[in-house]
């Protein structure tokens, strides 16, 4: 702002500070009308998007306050106060900051895309058991690297053991090997409480819940 504006605003408050006795008012309620108006002049100047300039805080030994874009005279207490540039309304800067602001609050926000991987819930898996005596049973958790014989001559796998060179002695009751495959839990459970699981071989060997843990809901066949 020019020296000329400067002064044309801060004249109130310079021509009430030259002429206070111009006023009919008390003493102490000149003394604040003068603060009030200078105060004023000072806050539309900030207000009014000045480039960066200096006012001068001026208090007399009459303790008579003003305001003036000059330094204040010798035997006056000084302030200096630096006004910082504010942005003018409707400066492009302005205009194009409001516009985003605008364009930010009308965009939707996109719903995020959901891969069908993360939505489709994996299947729960149990066990399928083969022991190597033909052996089938059904474990929820991993099936065991061999079994004890249960004391039943199987005797298609007693006539392949009796041709394997071993170097040891296998009977009913002698370890057998079992491999295990993953299946769908629900089809493992189907298969243990099958009508048909008595006649499997290897049936006893299946997983089971006590009845205790049935109530209490650890039994994993019980998906609700």
């Amino acid at each position: 702002m020019s020296d000329h504006g400067w002064r044309q605003a801060l004249e109130p408050a310079m021509s009430l500070h030259a002429n206070p006795h111009d006023i009919a008012l008390p003493n102490p309620w000149r003394h604040a009308w003068i603060a009030w108006v200078t105060r004023a002049g000072l806050l539309w100047l900030i207000a009014s998007g000045a480039h960066a300039a200096s006012v001068y805080r001026c208090v007399d030994a009459h303790d008579h306050l003003a305001f003036q874009d000059t330094p204040c005279a010798v035997h006056a207490q000084q302030r200096k106060i630096d006004l910082e540039p504010q942005p003018l309304i409707g400066a492009p800067g302005e205009r194009t900051a409001r516009m985003a602001r605008t364009t930010l609050r009308r965009s939707p926000a996109r719903p995020r895309k959901h891969s069908s991987h993360a939505s489709r819930a994996k299947p729960a898996m149990s066990w399928e058991c083969r022991a190597a005596d033909g052996e089938v049973f059904y474990r929820h958790t991993r099936c065991p690297s061999s079994i004890p014989g249960d004391g039943v001559v199987r005797s298609a796998y007693a006539e392949k053991t009796s041709h394997e060179n071993t170097g040891r002695r296998h009977n009913a009751w002698s370890r057998v090997r079992v491999h295990g495959v993953k299946i769908p839990r629900a089809e493992a459970c189907r298969r243990i409480h099958s009508a048909a699981a008595t006649g499997r071989d290897g049936h006893l060997r299946d997983a089971s819940v006590s009845t205790y843990d049935h109530l209490m809901g650890r039994d994993p066949c019980d998906m609700g």
